[in-house]
């Protein structure tokens, strides 16, 4: 006899007891009777597989479509192709251009990641200007792939916001890189970033070409300048166009001190910066005669006579000076014809620009002609040439009636046109010449003559008597004399005949 609570260890323990013979898994919106459901795959697996090496790596594609579905962003198709030529032909040239693509920080990051990844040999170019998607996190990111590949010569980030500490994190970075030219022009840089930045290229050996133009760089900025032009050794152009550069013994002066002794610089750009004062005069003559700079631009700054004259002196003694751009400044006296006359002398020179809008007397334009006929490879760009005779006064009365002529004759609609000689007539036939302006508004309208008002009350102002009246005597005189008129034919009234 056998107790009910006896177990039966020959049977097979692990044989599972179906109770129906359909069932319905969570993983699956198909009802089956299949015996087993295959579990969704878990990216993270792949990735602890392929660290172990139990499964082969992915390419370079493969592992970007596998970090956008992990963080469920969307692929782009185009950042694929670019990748895979990397992975493909690492060796040949490569440029990452992501300008006005609109990607988010996060796409961004996880393509510079791929970077890292894919470690290109001859990746020489990385544009990420006009995206606004710079923060701290993501500079780090760019400053670790800076540093790792060396072959990146040029960077681009301009039209971004790169706060203090972003700029902070990229110094640091950019002085261990190969970046030879950064533009980081209209990125609202700060006084404070800005030194941060120059402070920590002093270090750098092969930046050649900064472009920091149209920030918010001022006196601490102009001091790290200072000193990063004395100490670099490898600097070529230097564009600071559109700052605030104009405090002058505390910024403009140790700015350009730094040149001194400088032999790599060619060309600098102080345009746009409200440069004006003597001691910057001293100074930059001081440091264009003892350094190798080959353009200076000067150009939408408030140099008078004074700076103008510290501008020929330089021009006269430097030896490697070949163009000089000075548009838009207040050339005043004889500074402009000194100025043709040392530029024509000059042996090394071969640019002058005035200013595409400026218009030069006519003894400087004979100067100009005198320097193109006898030295072609020079050129001197202005706008035109004044004319010897002034220019014709306005006569405001006579353009206040043209236009009321011409609003009679061509108004909007066609029965409205008028004939205004008919009017003048009128008034000079009067016996009275002299009209309050209440008057003078209401003969304009019995005349059915419609005008605006600023008009009207710029008529009534240049045709003003005493007494606040208005002479429509002058006013028909001034009229008819230039367009004399007939007077209208009266028709008389036919009546009607009775049957």
């Amino acid at each position: 006899m056998t107790s009910k609570l006896e177990v039966n260890v020959e049977e097979d323990i692990s044989r599972k007891i179906q109770v129906c013979p359909y069932r319905v898994s969570s993983q699956s919106s198909v009802v089956d009777d299949a015996e087993e459901f295959a579990a969704l795959e878990d990216p993270d697996r792949r990735l602890e597989s392929v660290e172990t090496g139990d499964e082969k790596s992915p390419t370079i594609s493969e592992w970007y479509r596998l970090q956008l579905n992990t963080f469920g962003a969307t692929s782009f198709r185009r950042v694929e192709k670019l990748l895979d030529a990397v992975q493909q032909t690492p060796s040949e040239s490569v440029e990452f251009d992501f300008n006005r693509c609109g990607y988010t920080n996060l796409h961004v990051q996880i393509v510079l990641d791929g970077l890292l990844q894919a470690r290109p040999e001859c990746l020489t170019r990385l544009d990420l200007s006009r995206n606004r998607l710079l923060n701290v996190s993501l500079a780090r990111c760019l400053g670790n792939v800076l540093m790792e590949l060396q072959s990146i010569v040029h960077l681009s980030l301009s039209f971004n916001t790169l706060d203090d500490d972003c700029i902070e994190v990229l110094g640091d970075a950019l002085s261990n890189s190969g970046v030879r030219l950064l533009e980081a022009a209209h990125c609202q840089i700060t006084d404070r970033g800005g030194s941060l930045l120059f402070s920590a290229l002093l270090y750098s050996d092969c930046v050649q070409m900064l472009d920091v133009s149209w920030n918010h760089l001022d006196t601490a900025s102009g001091q790290a300048i200072g000193r990063f032009l004395s100490t670099q050794k490898t600097l070529k152009e230097l564009l600071l166009a559109g700052n605030h550069l104009y405090q002058e013994l505390q910024c403009t002066v140790p700015l350009l001190l730094g040149m001194i002794g400088n032999e790599t610089l060619e060309l600098l750009d102080l345009s746009w910066n409200g440069l004006r004062g003597e001691e910057l005069g001293r100074a930059l003559s001081k440091a264009v005669q003892q350094s190798k700079l080959k353009c200076l631009k000067l150009e939408c700054n408030m140099l008078s006579e004074v700076e103008l004259s510290f501008v020929v002196k330089l021009a006269k003694k430097s030896e490697t000076l070949v163009e000089l751009w000075l548009g838009s400044n207040v050339f005043e006296g004889t500074v402009l014809v000194e100025l043709v006359r040392t530029f024509m002398r000059h042996p090394t020179l071969l640019v002058l620009s005035l200013g595409p809008f400026q218009f030069i007397p006519q003894t400087v334009a004979k100067l100009c002609r005198i320097c193109k006929r006898k030295y072609p490879a020079k050129q001197i760009i202005y706008q035109g040439v004044l004319r010897a005779k002034p220019a014709r006064p306005v006569d405001v009365q006579e353009m206040l009636l043209e236009r009321s002529r011409f609003l009679a004759q061509k108004p909007k609609k066609a029965k409205l046109k008028r004939d205004l000689g008919h009017l003048m007539l009128q008034f000079g036939d009067a016996e009275t010449t002299l009209l309050t302006r209440e008057e003078f508004v209401l003969a304009l309208k019995r005349f059915r003559l419609k005008l605006d008002r600023a008009l009207l009350e710029a008529l009534m102002d240049a045709f003003e008597a005493p007494k606040k009246l208005v002479d429509t005597g002058a006013m028909a005189l001034k009229y008819l004399t230039k367009h004399p008129t007939e007077r209208p034919i009266v028709k008389s009234a036919k009546r009607k005949g009775q049957k």
